[in-house]
């Protein structure tokens, strides 16, 4: 089980980028790695673990690659948390990088728990009203 954010144009996968160019820019990305051919892994530290799964999907987000086939384009970017990695404050730990990944296409980042698009600005003022003094909300 892990906690899954998806990374597309909308919710019908309407737009595509290159995968070579995304590729290029995760393997520069700090404590990511390649896993396999087509993802990564995000390693911040021995308790933050994050797959990136770069695919191309159909319109109803079904993964649609076929074995052997070199897909130039992808359409989603998926992102897994194993619940026991996930930690206190994925928020801190983990949404930055679906950010930066996001932002770089001109995409949006979806909770896939909620079915809910999330924004940095959302996240961010989320987390300032958490670190406020007690004193503050009152």
């Amino acid at each position: 089980m892990s906690y899954d954010l998806t990374i597309a144009k909308d919710r019908g996968f309407s737009a595509s980028t290159q995968f070579a160019d995304l590729a290029d820019f995760l393997r520069k990305a700090q404590d990511v790695k390649p896993n396999g051919d087509r993802g990564f892994l995000y390693e911040p530290s021995p308790k933050r673990h994050m797959e990136i799964d770069l695919e191309v999907v159909s319109d109803e987000g079904d993964n649609i690659e076929e074995a052997g086939t070199n897909y130039p384009e992808i359409n989603c970017v998926r992102l897994h948390v194993p619940y026991s990695m996930l930690g206190n404050a994925p928020e801190r730990d983990y949404f930055p990088l679906a950010f930066t990944i996001a932002e770089r296409l001109g995409w949006t980042v979806h909770d896939d728990q909620s079915g809910e698009a999330i924004s940095r600005q959302q996240v961010e003022r989320d987390l300032a009203n958490q670190k406020k003094p007690w004193w503050k909300f009152w």
